[in-house]
Order: structure tokens, then sequence, then C-alpha cells
């Protein structure tokens, strides 16, 4: 089951897939899987970065993000601009279940023998440099850019990927911080 959700702009109707509030025990297990799921993708994604790097690997980090935009799984960021501030206990359930998704992820890329220690180093040091303002801020300015290339992806009823391709390298190259995407890092 699937329900509807109101945005600002009348036309315009996003979906969004069961929420635990909605008491059956099949909605709360589509709910974990799909967090879960999304989590993977972007940790995938952010995997991919750190192997490949630069403009290339930003471009390729779209394609997990393309993958929750298709399953319509469920990512924090993704849903925490479009739902009612009563619902925070579950984007906060969202997160963790986004985390345990990239947390799998890193430990599927931690077989993987190649190097990506110089480019993780680079972001988690820039992390840990940066103030919580700057943070925040720069946080608004990655979710400005990807709720307009998600809104405009698969969510319309004539999809336009090219937003999602190339918002995704935009914030990535202005090393703008994804709190999914960072908790993989």
């Amino acid at each position: 089951m699937v329900s509807s959700r109101r945005t600002e702009n009348p036309e315009m109707v996003v979906r969004v897939h069961p929420a635990p509030h909605q008491t059956s025990i099949f909605n709360m297990i589509e709910f974990v899987k799909r967090s879960i799921l999304a989590g993977v993708f972007i940790g995938i994604a952010g995997f991919v970065y750190l192997s490949v790097g630069s403009f290339i690997g930003a471009l390729l980090f779209a394609l997990g993000l393309s993958c929750v935009v298709l399953y319509k799984l469920n990512l924090y960021t993704g849903k925490a601009g479009i739902w009612d501030l009563k619902y925070i206990h579950e984007l906060m359930l969202m997160l963790i279940l986004n985390s345990i998704g990239c947390f799998a992820a890193a430990l599927i890329a931690n077989f993987q023998s190649g190097n990506v220690g110089d480019t993780l180093f680079t972001i988690i040091e820039a992390r840990r440099n940066a103030s919580w303002l700057a943070i925040f801020v720069l946080s608004i300015g990655t979710g400005i850019i990807m709720e307009a290339a998600v809104q405009h992806s698969g969510r319309t009823p004539k999809p336009n990927w090219i937003p999602l391709i190339l918002g995704v390298p935009t914030f990535i190259l202005c090393g703008m911080p994804h709190c999914v995407a960072d908790i993989f890092y």
C-alpha cells in the first residue's frame, strides 16, 4: 500500500511507501527493508566514489541515488524535507536503518583489495576540520541540490534524469556533506 502526500506544489504528489505508523506488520517489514536497502545503495555508491575518485567517481555515485529513486526506497535525506515533523521518530528510525545499510556496504567494501585510503582520508579530514556551522550550512546546500534532482527524476510523470546525474557530482565535488553517505565513510 502506497500513500500520497501533497507538497507545496498542488500539482505534485509525492509517493511515500509504508511507514511504521500505518500499523500493519507487513508495512513495518517493508519500511525496514526499504530503509536498509537505501543505505546499501548509498554505501555502494560511496564505495564506487572512493575506488574511482575525481569527477568520474562522483558521476558514478549517481547510480546509487538513481537506484533509490527507481525502487522508491526510504532514504532519510530524500524524505526529511517532505515528511511532517509529527513523524520525526520514523525519520530517526529511517536514518538508523540507512546507517545499518551503509555499514553492510562498508563490510562488503572491506573485501576490496584496491586503495581507497587517500580519498577516504581527504573526506574524513575535511569533516573533522569543519565547524558544525559549516557542516550544517553545506548540508542545506546538499539538501537543496538533491531535492531538486530527485523531484525532477523518477518521481514525475515524465522523468528527467539529467538533474540527478548532474546534481550528485555537484554536491560531491563541492565537498558538501551528505549525512547518509558520510556514515559509510
